[in-house]
């Protein structure tokens, strides 16, 4: 009883920090910069506005997967669950950025959202290493 609860909670948890999560993304894709202080513009050669979209989107299926994939599940549902997620992670990628061309003060930037899917493949690929290595220890 006691590890129903937990998973429960842990549940809760995920559901809590996804929100918070997605509502972070949202924030930074519509919020006026002109106002922040400059930063540098490039990282290591890359302009650091698609690192940022990087790493913005990479939680993204880490982030859905704990909300989303039942854990009771067996490996071909948690992985079909994932790449539904991946597929909705890039919709919402697609869709911040149109929700940018819609502003006066942010642009649609095909550039940006290579960058968003960059950032969830390389979370998908993350998530589905942790899925296979733990049918493989034998951990659910």
């Amino acid at each position: 009883a006691g590890s129903l609860v937990m998973l429960k909670h842990r549940r809760t948890i995920s559901g809590i920090t996804f929100c918070l999560y997605m509502t972070a993304v949202l924030v930074l894709c519509l919020i006026k910069t002109d106002g922040l202080p400059e930063v540098e513009k490039s990282f290591f050669g890359i302009p650091f506005d698609k690192v940022a979209h990087f790493v913005m989107f990479l939680p993204f299926p880490i982030l859905s997967g704990l909300t989303f994939i039942p854990k009771d599940s067996g490996i071909q549902m948690r992985l079909a669950t994932m790449a539904v997620l991946t597929i909705a992670g890039a919709g919402m990628a697609y869709g911040t950025e149109q929700l940018q061309a819609m502003t006066d003060y942010r642009s649609c930037d095909m550039k940006d959202f290579i960058a968003d899917i960059l950032g969830i493949v390389s979370g998908t690929l993350i998530s589905i290493s942790t899925i296979l290595l733990k049918k493989h220890s034998g951990r659910k």
